[in-house]
């Protein structure tokens, strides 16, 4: 045998006992895993589970988790102790893990159709459905598995279907699962709204009248009641209400509406900056500015971008 075939075959040994030894360290890391990168795992696992969820906050024993504005957390620390007193192996315990949590999705999570008496309007600023859509990420069908339908209220204004969802509040209806449901959007958003309606049922609202005119209609703490702008038969009642032909609104988070005289300045000052404090610190954002509506049509009064001096 030559000094080449020599070598030749040498290499080949070493390499096959570095390959073994890879596996066999990639085996025995695996089967313990540290809180890190249990953590790491743990957090891979959950968005493989749950499509179209993103981490906003990793907290000492807890990771934080959005889905639009659904809010989740994932308790790290009691998973780690699980994990521990199971005597598994990393992959197994994520294995049997990820079974479970599927199998919980899937029994609470309800179909639109399932759902045709309780899913209500919700109104979404572009931006928010933006967002929305830039976090879909793959093939145009899994884009829309996830993207949430939308409906045009206004410029850069739109109405999302809420399906309610045990523990996680409400998930919104995607492009694909209107479309498979057998209705046409126009019908799915009289249906959401003749829902919203009976859900607020006859909240009278607090009012506040100077001279002897109504000047603000606050309708506020019904989860889904900013829907109710989107109700033709709503917006005839406050026309006839405040004996005007044309009335401001903001719904900055989707359990507040607000309805106001446009005319009166000394109004919308405190309101714009009340909708916009809302907005930027509540977890289920609504428009950020101020809408305009009639008995028929709702437009943007004032777009909610702060001016730059």
């Amino acid at each position: 045998m030559n000094g080449r075939s020599r070598c030749g075959n040498i290499a080949r040994v070493l390499k096959r006992a570095l390959l073994l030894f890879f596996v066999v360290s990639a085996f025995a890391c695996e089967g313990k895993l540290d809180k890190e990168r249990f953590r790491r795992r743990a957090e891979k696992a959950y968005i493989e589970v749950n499509a179209g969820w993103t981490i906003i906050e990793r907290k000492i024993d807890e990771t934080v988790f959005v889905r639009g504005d659904q809010v989740d957390r994932l308790d790290v620390k009691s998973m780690f102790e699980d994990y521990e007193k199971s005597g598994k192996k990393g992959s197994e315990y994520f294995e049997g893990w990820m079974e479970a949590r599927k199998a919980e999705a899937e029994a609470r999570r309800r179909t639109l159709q399932q759902a045709e008496s309780d899913v209500i309007p919700i109104i979404k600023s572009e931006k928010w459905i933006r967002v929305q859509d830039l976090g879909a990420i793959g093939p145009e069908r899994i884009r829309d598995q996830i993207r949430p339908w939308r409906h045009e209220v206004a410029t850069d204004v739109f109405a999302v279907l809420g399906i309610p969802e045990e523990k996680l509040g409400y998930r919104f209806a995607s492009i694909e699962e209107v479309k498979d449901a057998k209705k046409s959007d126009e019908e799915w958003m009289k249906i959401a709204i003749e829902n919203v309606r009976r859900i607020v049922g006859e909240q009278t609202g607090e009012e506040m009248v100077i001279d002897d005119k109504l000047r603000v209609f606050d309708l506020k703490n019904v989860d889904g009641v900013s829907g109710l702008l989107l109700d033709p038969k709503f917006r005839l009642s406050m026309v006839e209400k405040f004996r005007l032909s044309e009335l401001g609104a903001a719904v900055p988070i989707r359990n507040v509406l607000i309805v106001f005289d446009p005319a009166d300045f000394t109004t919308i000052k405190p309101i714009r900056a009340r909708a916009r404090q809302l907005y930027d610190s509540q977890n289920h954002p609504g428009f950020r500015g101020l809408l305009k509506f009639d008995k028929d049509i709702i437009t943007v009064l004032d777009d909610g971008e702060d001016k730059k001096k």
